[in-house]
């Protein structure tokens, strides 16, 4: 049986400098800007991942037609070597291809005693986050719920930072901005 996937969804790492992210992943490697994220304080997401995400930014960068990497940037914290406590720096987010598989996956964690530690709607995209039991890694399986792509960004960090306003495009960011919701329902414009 087990869970049908269709790549890496995204890696999360921390940064303490989003701009000079930016300017790396973006500017140098060519890794489109594809979702821009300013988490409100307190954390909205408590508990899903280890540590505080409250204020962080989280952006996306496109890899491949599939698959993403992330940052989270804690800007007046001294990145340390070890940073899983920093809030998600170290987990894997697996790709599932629909909602109905991200509930076939549910359940068979579930059926096979794996605690769900969340499930979370975060408008472009739905997730269940569990650790693996034997090392207790922090994953996650989820589905794009919006394109985040080039052409259709998922942009909602109101005041991003210089570089991905310029990979993005100060008229392209000001026509994809949209206005988180904390209630569960992730973005609108």
């Amino acid at each position: 049986m087990g869970v049908r996937t269709t790549g890496c969804h995204h890696m999360a790492f921390v940064t303490n400098d989003m701009e000079e992210t930016v300017k790396f992943y973006n500017g140098l490697l060519g890794f489109p800007v594809v979702v821009t994220l300013q988490l409100p304080d307190p954390d909205p997401f408590p508990g899903a991942v280890p540590g505080n995400l409250g204020g962080s930014r989280h952006y996306f960068f496109r890899i491949s037609a599939q698959d993403t990497i992330a940052f989270f940037e804690f800007k007046d914290t001294d990145v340390p070597a070890d940073n899983s406590l920093l809030g998600a720096g170290n987990h894997l987010a697996i790709t599932v291809p629909s909602e109905a598989e991200l509930q076939k996956a549910k359940e068979l964690l579930e059926s096979n005693g794996i605690k769900i530690k969340s499930e979370l709607d975060h408008g472009f995209c739905h997730s269940i986050y569990f650790d693996d039991p034997v090392n207790g890694i922090a994953l996650e399986f989820a589905t794009w719920t919006h394109p985040c792509d080039e052409e259709e960004p998922f942009l909602q960090d109101a005041d991003p930072v210089p570089a991905a306003l310029s990979a993005v495009g100060a008229d392209r960011y000001e026509r994809y901005q949209l206005k988180y919701t904390p209630d569960g329902h992730g973005a609108e414009r």
